[in-house]
């Protein structure tokens, strides 16, 4: 399936904007519950480095892997283009077309307000001045700005994302949450590092690259800094030991 031609769920994309550090929106959480089993999610990443093969590579892996999952998955919501307008696919993507192929799953995505919103051609919003947009293959989205006027960093809407997988741990009757990171720089860092803290499963995806491994080889050297048992680390070329490692975390159920 390609993400071309994925929308979201309802055949729309809600946008809610929270202000950082304010209660997070209940729209948006209950949007979560509408997952058919009480599971999340979250696919951390990037693409640098990767070409349209290797893109084409990670939806399959993804594809294969989640194949009958029926839990929330997310990501950033954002989408991207290239210098002639067309797609150009990236982790991002991911959750709606995992969505697309299990009706039963709920995609959300959240992303900083880092620049002015506004409107370009026929009426896209886009994020940017690079042409950055929301990703319409998402149930919803969650815009963290920092109040009517501020700029937030790519890393601005962590917390209230990690917020969220905690109020549905604890209060939402959701029995797992987890971190799945795909190449990425240092943010993706610091999303292994939180979800590895709160005991989340954590895996890493080695052959990605960047970050994620970075973070594999230093496993193998013994020089990672937080050496916890819920850190796993599966290939690239192996989306089936993917799956059963979801399978065994209880991320899907056969």
């Amino acid at each position: 399936m390609s993400a071309k031609t994925v929308t979201g769920q309802d055949g729309r994309t809600v946008l809610i904007i929270q202000d950082k550090g304010a209660q997070l929106p209940a729209t948006f959480a209950l949007m979560a519950t509408r997952a058919a089993r009480k599971v999340c999610i979250r696919i951390s990443g990037g693409c640098k480095g990767m070409n349209a093969d290797d893109k084409k590579a990670m939806m399959d892996f993804f594809q294969i892997a989640f194949k009958g999952f029926e839990g929330m998955i997310w990501s950033g919501g954002t989408r991207q283009f290239d210098k002639d307008g067309n797609l150009d696919p990236m982790v991002t993507d991911v959750p709606g077309v995992v969505a697309a192929g299990n009706p039963k799953c709920v995609a959300l995505g959240s992303t900083p307000r880092t620049d002015v919103l506004r409107l370009v051609e026929e009426s896209r919003l886009v994020l940017d001045d690079y042409g950055t947009a929301p990703n319409p293959s998402m149930n919803a989205i969650l815009l963290v700005q920092d109040g009517a006027e501020g700029k937030l960093g790519w890393d601005g809407d962590l917390d209230a994302a990690f917020g969220l997988m905690d109020q549905l741990t604890q209060y939402g009757g959701f029995h797992r949450a987890g971190v799945i990171a795909w190449n990425g720089g240092a943010i993706t860092r610091d999303e292994v590092m939180r979800s590895i803290k709160k005991g989340w499963p954590t895996i890493v995806v080695k052959g990605s690259g960047r970050a994620a491994d970075e973070i594999a080889a230093e496993l193998v050297a013994g020089t990672f800094a937080d050496k916890r048992e819920n850190l796993y680390v599966v290939d690239k070329s192996s989306p089936h030991i993917l799956r059963k490692l979801l399978i065994a975390e209880r991320f899907i159920q056969e």
